[in-house]
């Protein structure tokens, strides 16, 4: 499980490996073009609300997840996040793959996993992509959820038991 990718992160053996990468974080991208000649599975789980517009000058910071998530959430700031047109390229490179993320990457009481869900799946839709991996925002996996992204096309789901790549 990585979110933020740093250059030191390639001394780790990573073809070992089925790479995710979550939140579609800009240093991820930013280091796409190692990353792809990695002999194994990556996976780039996108939520698809928070992508930043074509038009976005995108910042080299390499910032944690939590802080790209409150500049996003608090400030609308899509900076640190990918634009579609990376999305795209990495959905077109072998041993690259898109999944879901939900819509929104919301943690609250009220909110709604069927409209985040649909939502999600239309935006993918509207893009051309049709992943069928899923992970879980902030890995809070539950059987209701599961059957929810199952009904809408998703078949793989990932959660609390992947590997933080700060634990290898």
């Amino acid at each position: 499980m990585i979110h933020e990718f740093h250059e030191w992160m390639f001394q780790i053996p990573l073809h070992e490996y089925t790479l995710t990468f979550d939140d579609g974080l800009y240093s991820q991208y930013m280091f796409f073009d190692k990353l792809k000649e990695i002999n194994t599975r990556k996976i780039f789980f996108i939520s698809t609300n928070i992508v930043a517009d074509e038009s976005i000058d995108q910042s080299n910071d390499i910032i944690k997840c939590d802080v790209a998530h409150e500049l996003y959430f608090n400030n609308n700031d899509t900076s640190h996040y990918m634009k579609w047109s990376q999305i795209q390229n990495i959905a077109a490179t072998s041993q690259c793959e898109i999944g879901g993320h939900s819509h929104n990457h919301k943690r609250d009481p009220g909110f709604s996993v069927i409209a985040d869900t649909r939502l999600m799946k239309h935006t993918f839709d509207k893009h051309n992509l049709k992943p069928r991996a899923f992970c879980f925002p902030y890995n809070d996996e539950s059987y209701i959820y599961k059957l929810i992204l199952n009904n809408h096309g998703f078949s793989e789901f990932f959660s609390k038991d992947r590997v933080d790549i700060y634990d290898l």
